[in-house]
């Protein structure tokens, strides 16, 4: 796969040499976006020794892009993503794009093409839903059904244009543990070094989005492989579906990962299912999500989310709600087995 995913890239690189003129008719201009999440919540910790019942919780990035189109079609772009507050991984996602009639080929600091693919079962709140979550119960591992374990390692990933409501991708990534400039002190340009478990990656993702007469339907399917000279290789699977009627939203998703978080033999179940009703500015709804370990370790994590948000205004949406968490095992918060919380927020783009 590597030869394939390299040797696209040099067709790519001739093709944008051979097609006409490639004089741009303008340079890139760079365009400030990104959003901002906050929340005050009350919280119940079935055994509170640190946590505090009340807290403020923020979260949010700014992007930086932009893109240019040449003179023979070809468009050209970057996406810098800067997190909003002081945090180890301060610069988040960085990478650059073309894209033309051939699809699209993303290089730099980017999710994978499976993750990027992925439909989960809807969330009924910002920040608070459950796959993949910006915020949550204290302790307790994160449930999330698109495949994670790549993350944000520099790659490049390939999209093909959407044909009849199907689209593939496929990235290639040279080190899965190592993200630009952040292992080990090393600079954007020092050599990538075997300093970790976790070598060479690829993945794969397809999915489908199309809509008949009033009921839109999406679904995806997708494969990470991430090779390893330590333990056997670590692989998710992930597959989801949406499907949305008349104000409703309903859907579910699963991710199998085989050698866990690096681990030998252990094996991770995530599911999580939701509804969603909206008219208007309003949305509300429910949404569960279940986590499993087995083999190497043992453990259950269940979780619920009920809730709505209300657009108050163009890049401007007040939510609220009630999170519920309940671990087992190798799956408990540091807090305790059971944790409550209660929010308000609001999450502003831009």
């Amino acid at each position: 796969m590597k030869k394939i995913v390299l040797g696209t890239t040099a067709l790519l690189a001739a093709t944008a040499l051979t097609t006409g003129s490639a004089n741009a008719a303008d340079k890139i201009k760079l365009s400030l976006g990104g959003y901002l999440q906050t929340s005050f919540i009350a919280a119940d910790y079935d055994t509170d020794t640190n946590q505090l019942p009340t807290d403020i919780r923020h979260e949010g990035e700014v992007h930086f892009t932009g893109s240019t189109v040449l003179d023979n079609g070809l468009k050209f772009g970057v996406n810098i993503q800067l997190e909003a507050r002081a945090t180890g991984d301060q610069v988040d996602e960085t990478f650059m794009f073309v894209e033309g009639a051939f699809g699209r080929v993303n290089i730099g600091s980017e999710n994978s093409a499976a993750y990027l693919m992925h439909f989960a079962s809807p969330e009924p709140v910002v920040a608070w839903g459950l796959n993949d979550p910006n915020a949550e119960a204290g302790g307790f591992t994160t449930p999330s059904t698109a495949p994670t374990e790549v993350s944000d390692a520099d790659k490049i990933t390939y999209f093909t244009p959407r044909f009849s409501g199907f689209q593939i991708g496929a990235s290639y990534t040279p080190d899965a543990d190592e993200e630009t400039g952040t292992s080990g002190g090393n600079s954007p340009y020092t050599p990538i070094q075997d300093e970790g478990v976790e070598d060479e990656a690829y993945s794969v993702g397809v999915n489908y989005i199309n809509t008949f007469n009033s009921v839109s339907v999406k679904a995806s399917l997708g494969y990470d492989i991430i090779t390893s000279s330590t333990i056997d290789d670590l692989e998710e699977i992930s597959a989801g579906v949406q499907v949305g009627f008349a104000g409703f939203k309903v859907g579910g998703a699963y991710k199998f990962t085989d050698n866990d978080a690096d681990t030998q033999d252990r094996e991770r179940h995530d599911w999580n299912l939701g509804v969603t009703y909206g008219q208007g500015p309003w949305t509300v709804g429910v949404q569960y999500a279940r986590v499993e370990l087995d083999n190497a370790a043992d453990g259950e994590l269940d979780a619920v989310v009920v809730g709505g948000k209300y657009i108050l205004g163009p890049g401007i949406t007040a939510f609220g709600g009630v999170q519920y968490f309940k671990g087992e095992d190798a799956l408990v918060g540091t807090e305790g087995d059971e944790a409550t919380i209660f929010f308000v927020g609001t999450a502003l783009s831009f």
